[in-house]
């Protein structure tokens, strides 16, 4: 089974990125940032008019905003990749990360035992074979709710990190969950990937 996680802050309109990949048994996490990696000011913090939404609309529809702009960016960059689909398994992972983490749990692909938490789920639900990835995001200072600019500002972040972009194009990956969850002036989001095992 091949396992890939991938993380991306933003506060404000600074964005510090970081990568990890994960064997089965265990994670790692490297942090990334440098001139490479430039902060995107102009998607970060929704403009004046952005509209408020109540938190639960904004959430679906900025799930639905995500994956409609990671579809757009595999057709354009990844003719030959398939069009991701929506499982419903992979969205209640993906929604449950992002809960998990709005609540206080770390902002990581990894527990305390350094397991990696998607993973982990999706085989207690889907078994044991095909490839797992995760790309998460917060982004911070966020004090109205524009679903259209939040779900600009994650495919465009996601889009620019080296690890994430991996996991959106990866031809190897045919279905995934989208989850957004909002905590105060914070706003995160999961998105998890899976293919089927390849024969050998």
């Amino acid at each position: 089974m091949r396992i890939r996680a991938v993380g991306l802050f933003f506060l404000g309109t600074v964005s510090l990125m970081g990568t990890a990949d994960s064997a089965p048994s265990a994670g790692r996490d490297a942090a990334i940032a440098g001139p490479s990696y430039p902060a995107l000011p102009a998607q970060v913090a929704p403009g004046p008019r952005a509209q408020p939404w109540p938190a639960n609309a904004f959430e679906r529809r900025a799930e639905a905003l995500i994956a409609a702009g990671i579809n757009d960016q595999r057709a354009r960059y990844a003719a030959g990749a398939p069009s991701i689909a929506t499982n419903p398994i992979l969205t209640e992972i993906a929604e449950q990360r992002s809960r998990d983490m709005a609540a206080g749990a770390a902002f990581s692909h990894t527990d305390d035992q350094g397991r990696f938490i998607a993973a982990d789920l999706v085989r207690a639900q889907m078994g044991t074979y095909g490839a797992i990835g995760e790309n998460i995001m917060m982004q911070g200072g966020s004090r109205n709710l524009d679903a259209a600019a939040f779900a600009r500002t994650a495919v465009e972040g996601w889009m620019q990190s080296p690890g994430h972009r991996r996991n959106i194009l990866d031809p190897d990956y045919d279905s995934s969950g989208m989850g957004v969850a909002v905590a105060g002036d914070r706003i995160y989001a999961t998105q998890v990937f899976w293919g089927p095992a390849k024969a050998d």
